[in-house]
């Protein structure tokens, strides 16, 4: 994931449909990362980004294995 929002093209895309509220698009494009294949929810605000990844273990019943990120929009 980290890797994909290094690209300054897809970054800019995920920033602009968020800027603009667009969450499905900002859902289409988080889930057309490669190598994702963790749940994830994503939520916006004017300055960032948060994204909510969970583990398949957590779908299970199981009280781990979640990471929050949290970025905020820049050049």
């Amino acid at each position: 994931m980290l890797n994909k929002l290094d690209d300054t093209e897809f970054s800019r895309k995920l920033m602009q449909a968020a800027q603009q509220g667009n969450q499905s698009e900002v859902d289409r494009l988080v889930h057309s990362i490669n190598g994702l294949y963790v749940s994830t929810q994503t939520t916006y605000t004017p300055t960032g980004v948060i994204f909510d990844l969970e583990s398949p273990a957590a779908n299970q019943g199981a009280n781990c294995c979640n990471l929050t990120m949290t970025l905020k929009w820049g050049m």
